[in-house]
């Protein structure tokens, strides 16, 4: 699958109740330090607006401040690629306070949970995999955590690795090959392109334009 198709309707539970006119997006996106927005997000969320008939926000989690609530209904989309405690606590967080602020607002299942997005992970990534690639992701502690990892390693046919567990896995394995998980560019896949790792998620354009197709979709 490489895009939200006329045929493919990937949001079909959300179109079982009458939401009237087009609902504003607001996108969670972690951001780097400071809240500065890597140009790759800030391209994806242009791309995005300009298929919207809606607003479309950027709630940035390294920022000092939100963004104001729009006036209209809204989704919440986490894009989070990990069961963290971003996922588990600052997304839920952002939620009650839209709400106490008076919005009306529902969120969305954060990205990584979404088995659309790991097709589309797969079929991007394979023409570059290779005899000694493995998944780095960022690093998580948790059970909840190593279930989702062991799930997506059998669901991506290749193991995962910890990005804290690379630099010890790269000296006994000098021929590996790393695809860091990892939407835009942050200190990791910085470090990995010095290992010939690949760009992040949305520098390749079946990934971005996928994953405009399917937000672009929501009703």
């Amino acid at each position: 699958m490489t895009a939200v198709s006329s045929s493919i309707d990937p949001w079909p539970l959300l179109r079982n109740s009458d939401l009237g006119c087009q609902r504003a997006i607001r996108l969670v996106v972690h951001g780097r330090s400071g809240g500065v927005v890597p140009e790759s997000l800030i391209e994806f969320h242009r791309a995005l607006q300009q298929r919207r008939q809606a607003p479309v926000q950027l709630e940035v989690l390294t920022a000092d401040s939100p963004p104001v609530s729009p006036e209209q209904p809204s989704w919440l989309v986490p894009l989070l690629l990990w069961p963290g405690s971003h996922a588990r606590a600052d997304v839920p967080e952002i939620k009650n306070r839209m709400q106490r602020e008076g919005a009306e607002v529902s969120l969305l299942p954060f990205l990584g949970s979404l088995q659309w997005w790991w097709t589309l992970v797969a079929e991007a990534l394979q023409p570059f995999a290779a005899q000694g690639s493995v998944l780095v992701h960022h690093p998580l502690s948790s059970e909840e955590a190593d279930r989702f990892l062991l799930e997506l390693s059998q669901r991506m046919g290749l193991p995962l690795l910890s990005f804290d567990d690379w630099s010890d896995y790269q000296k006994s394995h000098p021929e590996a090959h790393p695809l860091m998980l990892a939407l835009a560019p942050n200190r990791m896949t910085e470090a990995l392109s010095e290992a010939g790792g690949l760009p992040p998620l949305l520098d390749l354009a079946l990934i971005r334009q996928g994953l405009i197709d399917l937000l672009a979709a929501l009703p």
